[in-house]
């Protein structure tokens, strides 16, 4: 008898569940926040490649600094570019996945599934309740249609609330820590960006300078050598000053990719290896169930 309560308790709460849709709308907002998750950090990623793409763009101008100065800017940039392009696409693996998880969650929520879980449960209750329509291979064959419109109802819902737990206790630091750092470089990185161009201009223009004045003071030899010296001179303080930005332009590209490199490990967790190991493990649970005897739970 207590066998028999307890299962028909626990189906009535299930379809109470399924009807009222309280755990759909807690784990579709948990979906939003992820979404959110992913939209933000990949935000803060493309701003940086936009960033690369500026700093790509100096190498015209990077003449003037001196031999090399073109392949320490290459040096510079292409891992940082590597980096963010093995981000977007783990980003893209990402969006997929919660995608999939998102179309799950409304299959379930669909009338259709409801429909059928309340007319197999109420079905499954009479067989219980009810001696005269107790039937062995019945109450067995019913029982799984059950299981099988429970697993499609509540499985992608029970794995967003375990997922988004597993990220509230344990992930949320580390993304949190990663996610304001990333921009904190992102912000020095656009201000080092912003002065390495300043910097070129200033190259470019005491150089043209200089070769305008060679031609417009030629006839001052001595005027002309004095001021050669000092734009020589001026060139070779901002050459200097070009390297330094440069060797701090990649100090913060080294801190950015440590940082996205973290991320790219919470999202692969997150949202790859967890929702589809939890996603396996139920399947190889739920056949294991459909496969037992379930007459022996209830006897008429």
């Amino acid at each position: 008898m207590l066998k028999k309560i307890s299962l028909s308790l626990l189906l009535v709460l299930l379809c109470t569940l399924s009807y009222t849709q309280v755990l759909d709308k807690f784990s579709s907002t948990q979906l939003d926040k992820a979404f959110t998750r992913s939209v933000t950090v990949f935000a803060i990623a493309r701003g940086l490649n936009g960033l690369i793409s500026v700093v790509q763009g100096t190498e015209v101008y990077a003449t003037p600094a001196g031999v090399g100065v073109n392949f320490a800017v290459g040096q510079i940039v292409d891992p940082m570019n590597d980096m963010v392009e093995r981000f977007s696409w783990v980003m893209l693996m990402s969006s997929i996945s919660l995608g999939v998880q998102e179309i799950m969650l409304h299959l379930g929520q669909t009338l259709l599934i409801q429909v059928l879980l309340i007319i197999s449960v109420t079905a499954l209750l009479a067989m219980i309740w009810v001696p005269k329509i107790w039937h062995r291979s019945a109450f067995n064959t019913i029982f799984k249609f059950v299981s099988i419109f429970i697993f499609l109802r509540f499985v992608v819902p029970l794995l967003l609330l375990v997922n988004e737990g597993v990220y509230t206790y344990v992930l949320e630091p580390q993304y949190e820590e990663s996610k304001a750092a990333l921009i904190f470089s992102n912000d020095e990185i656009k201000g080092l960006v912003n002065a390495v161009q300043f910097n070129q201009q200033k190259q470019v223009h005491v150089q043209n300078f200089h070769e305008n004045s060679l031609m417009e003071k030629a006839q001052n030899y001595f005027n002309e050598t004095i001021q050669s010296l000092n734009v020589k001179k001026q060139l070779q303080v901002l050459r200097s000053k070009f390297k330094t930005l440069l060797q701090n332009l990649e100090s913060k590209f080294n801190h950015a990719i440590d940082y996205i490199i973290v991320l790219i490990t919470i999202f692969v967790v997150e949202n790859l290896l967890l929702p589809l190991s939890a996603l396996w493990l139920s399947y190889k649970l739920f056949r294991r169930f459909l496969e037992t005897d379930l007459s022996v739970l209830i006897k008429p």
